[in-house]
């Protein structure tokens, strides 16, 4: 990995865990726990990144405190967050053809590093879930640099 671009994931790793661990603190504190009725409409692409965002900073926070039994959890809700609803979805395929291919390989990226940690948090092993966590938020950055302002230009 470039070293611009190694450090790049690793600052945005160390921001994002400040911030999820700072929520999950609070919210522990609060005893709410992650409330998914929070999120935004359910098949909205917006609604299903809010999602994956708060299940990612649970996952984050989890991943921090070697919180096993919540790694499994969250890694569960990002490997099987909802789909985008049918119109959106067919709305982007006809924008970009041949590009959803590697869309939806991002999407297969960060759903198959989620399984894996599901396996890896039954397994309590830390090492492999801090590998396919760096793997998950790659293929997160890498979707949203090559795909997001194409279909927030899409869906408007």
């Amino acid at each position: 990995m470039l070293p611009i671009k190694k450090s790049l994931v690793v600052s945005s790793l160390i921001l994002l865990a400040a911030l999820s661990t700072q929520l999950y603190a609070n919210q522990l504190q609060e005893n709410k726990g992650f409330n998914e009725k929070s999120q935004a409409q359910e098949g909205t692409l917006k609604g299903v990144m809010q999602g994956l965002l708060k299940n990612t900073q649970g996952l984050t926070a989890a991943l921090l405190t070697e919180d096993f039994a919540n790694l499994e959890k969250f890694a569960k809700k990002i490997a099987d967050h909802p789909k985008v609803g049918m119109a959106t979805r067919m709305k982007l395929m006809q924008a970009m053809g041949t590009e959803m291919a590697k869309f939806k390989a991002n999407d297969d990226v960060v759903h198959n590093a989620a399984v894996n940690m599901i396996k890896n948090a039954q397994q309590k092993d830390i090492k492999a879930l801090g590998e396919n966590f760096q793997v998950m938020i790659g293929g997160c950055i890498a979707c949203h640099g090559e795909f997001k302002a194409k279909v927030s230009a899409i869906l408007k």
